[in-house]
């Protein structure tokens, strides 16, 4: 047996990873939408009743836009990762599966946190769910790019840099919230809001 090439790492093709990333994403966006259901209404009912039946919807559609919105930037961070990364190994396929996993779970702490408003421990689920995927992101790229072991050699260090800042954003407001979620649990998921916002100051101002 030869020993020597015994040793010598596996690479892979990153296509597949990519398009399974892709597939989830889609999955699980579209399943958040499952999450809100009205109430059943008796037939011949008048419109106000409707209307309030839709308006008691507003905490469970403001969660459903927050965690439609975490997940677009989530897309996002892997968008940029996968235009730089050139190949993957065991290590890399294994931490893309684990954040799969963990944005597969984002329909159901998404649907916990609306139906147990304000329990500690839904906002608490949901937060750890978050970071739990930003993360393991953040991982990937750390991988990938360590001695430019899965990007091109040519990569610049200033867009490495630029990455693994944008990746740290997502897991510090999450932590916040962490923090936060016993004091004002609707507040707590707000600061997931200005996510979009702050990648392009990131990008503008490092």
């Amino acid at each position: 047996m030869d020993t020597q090439n015994s040793k010598v790492p596996l690479f892979f093709s990153s296509n597949r990873l990519e398009a399974l990333t892709d597939g989830v994403f889609a999955i699980a966006m579209t399943l958040l939408v499952l999450g809100l259901e009205l109430p059943p209404i008796p037939a011949g009912e008048s419109g106000p009743a409707l209307a309030e039946a839709i308006l008691d919807l507003r905490l469970p559609l403001a969660k459903y836009a927050i965690s439609f919105i975490l997940l677009g930037a989530f897309w996002v961070l892997h968008i940029r990762q996968i235009h730089h990364i050139r190949r993957v190994d065991l290590t890399g396929l294994w931490l893309g599966m684990g954040s799969l996993l963990l944005i597969t779970l984002v329909p159901f702490s998404t649907s916990l946190v609306s139906d147990f408003p304000g329990k500690d421990a839904a906002e608490l689920f949901f937060h750890l769910n978050i970071l739990g995927i930003s993360v393991l992101f953040a991982l990937q790229w750390i991988h990938a790019t360590r001695g430019r072991r899965l990007v091109s050699p040519e990569l610049p260090e200033e867009i490495i840099e630029m990455d693994r800042r944008l990746n740290l954003i997502i897991p510090a407001i999450a932590l916040i919230g962490l923090v936060t979620a016993p004091f004002g649990s609707f507040e707590s998921n707000l600061l997931y809001v200005i996510v979009p916002f702050l990648f392009p100051l990131l990008r503008r101002f490092a």
